[in-house]
């Protein structure tokens, strides 16, 4: 059964799942989906070309779907979209920009966690159980893996990558590629560790753990060039299903990878 408060503005060609509840002062724009069991406490905006998957929660001023931060859009040229997975949740002021050009689309993926007044920019692709906390941020064409962290106040540059399960600490900002697992601090002050916490809360064998880290020694620690770390690493690593990961995370870089951090007193297993 719907729960629509008789304030929410809903616009043409919109299609409701079952359960879903509609808070006071929300508006729904045109050509949106919203799947099962989702819910707009109040005052949300979900923007025109929208689908939103099951089981997700919008908390008051999320705004979702709205046109892109981008001199190169231009809305004559035909609709373009946002993609929205299931079990979501967007805290207050969380922003999530459509895809810039016709057909584009901006997508995310399945348990993500945005905290407050986060921001998700045109064509990104977020994936499954992301969390970005407080105020942190990614430009357009960003790709984030699956449960990377982006803590408070973080900033990734337009066409970045951040790996799986990676962490960005607070107030930190990359205009690099930040590769799978890795973690970085600073302004591209570079890698500084591995997240062998998140890692064994998730599960991993302790030969995975000790591939990966045997990867950020060779490629952050040894002082090598790229080409040299990689022909190391497939050399004397088992081919394990995160080590080919990370060999073709770091070979598909476009914008260049974050080198090692090479400070004191930095350790490679920080809590993340």
């Amino acid at each position: 059964m719907q729960k629509i408060h008789p304030t929410a503005v809903i616009g043409e060609n919109v299609k409701l799942g079952e359960n879903v509840e509609i808070g006071p002062y929300c508006v729904i724009g045109d050509n949106v989906e919203i799947g099962n069991n989702c819910k707009l406490i109040s005052q949300c905006h979900i923007g025109d070309h929208t689908t939103i998957g099951d089981n997700n929660i919008f908390y008051p001023f999320a705004s979702i779907g709205t046109d892109p931060e981008d001199y190169a859009y231009d809305p004559a040229q035909g609709p373009s979209f946002t993609k929205i997975g299931n079990n979501n949740k967007f805290r207050e002021g969380v922003t999530v920009n459509r895809g810039t050009h016709a057909g584009t689309t901006t997508v995310i993926g399945d348990g993500c966690f945005f905290m407050a007044n986060s921001h998700v920019a045109h064509n990104c692709v977020v994936g499954n159980n992301v969390i970005m906390v407080v105020g942190s941020m990614i430009a357009g064409y960003v790709e984030v893996g699956d449960k990377a962290l982006l803590s408070g106040i973080t900033a990734v540059h337009q066409f970045c990558r951040v790996g799986r399960m990676a962490v960005i600490s607070g107030c930190s900002a990359i205009s690099m590629d930040l590769p799978p697992f890795m973690i970085t601090a600073g302004r591209n002050e570079g890698i500084s560790g591995f997240n062998i916490v998140g890692m064994r809360r998730s599960g991993f064998a302790p030969d995975t753990i000790r591939a990966v880290k045997k990867l950020y020694d060779i490629f952050f620690r040894q002082g090598l060039s790229m080409p040299n770390a990689i022909a190391r690493a497939e050399a004397e690593l088992p081919q394990l299903p995160e080590v080919v990961e990370f060999l073709d995370f770091i070979k598909s870089a476009k914008r260049g990878v974050l080198p090692g951090a090479n400070r004191k007193n930095r350790t490679s297993s920080p809590e993340a």
